[in-house]
């Protein structure tokens, strides 16, 4: 993992954005994936909205995913072991850029066939208490046939395409890159979260 974390730091130093495939351990992955199905089938999944506090609303013509945040009471072993592994990524992060990291603000995330997120920017107007985005994705026997990638707008004009395949980590800079979520052939499920700062 040392050197994994590693990988992320030295990215986000040179270009601000990196993706690590299998960063997370298979049976973990799974577990997660197993989790997000036990919310699915309590009901516990809801639409995604965009906006913060009073400019929070539904808008399904820019996202239709429905998402379920972590509920720090409630955590399973799984969820336990995953916000363990993130920790020390924010230690990393916090000793090597001296950022002021404090919590990991992540939800759940699942996509029904056709589902999408189009083109934004995490860091709300006026609120820029989130410092890095965080994905992790939870599907298996992903192929790039079936969509659903991340597309990552990049300063130069250029573009980065990610799939969703189980145990690939993206990491980002809140602030610099916009970025959609295309819409795919199966059901699309991931983790998506935020380091923050306090504000």
């Amino acid at each position: 993992m040392d050197e994994k974390v590693d990988n992320i730091l030295n990215d986000i130093e040179q270009q601000g954005w990196s993706v690590q495939e299998n960063y997370f351990p298979t049976a973990l992955v799974k577990q997660l994936n197993e989790t997000l199905g036990t919310l699915q089938q309590q009901g516990d999944l809801k639409q995604a909205g965009i906006g913060r506090e009073k400019q929070y609303h539904i808008e399904e013509s820019i996202r239709s995913d429905k998402i379920s945040w972590f509920d720090h009471h409630q955590l399973n072993k799984a969820q336990q072991d995953y916000l363990q592994l993130t920790q020390q990524l924010q230690d990393a992060f916090n000793q090597k850029f001296f950022l002021g990291l404090f919590e990991l603000e992540i939800h759940f995330a699942l996509y029904a066939k056709g589902a999408f997120y189009k083109r934004h920017l995490d860091q709300h107007k006026n609120q820029d208490s989130r410092v890095l985005t965080l994905i992790t994705y939870l599907n298996e026997d992903w192929h790039e046939d079936e969509g659903g990638a991340l597309q990552l707008y990049l300063n130069n004009g250029e573009t980065v395409s990610v799939l969703p395949k189980a145990g690939t980590l993206v990491c980002f800079m809140s602030a610099e890159f916009e970025h959609e979520v295309l819409p795919a052939k199966r059901e699309r499920a991931s983790l998506t979260g935020w380091f923050r700062k306090r504000v």
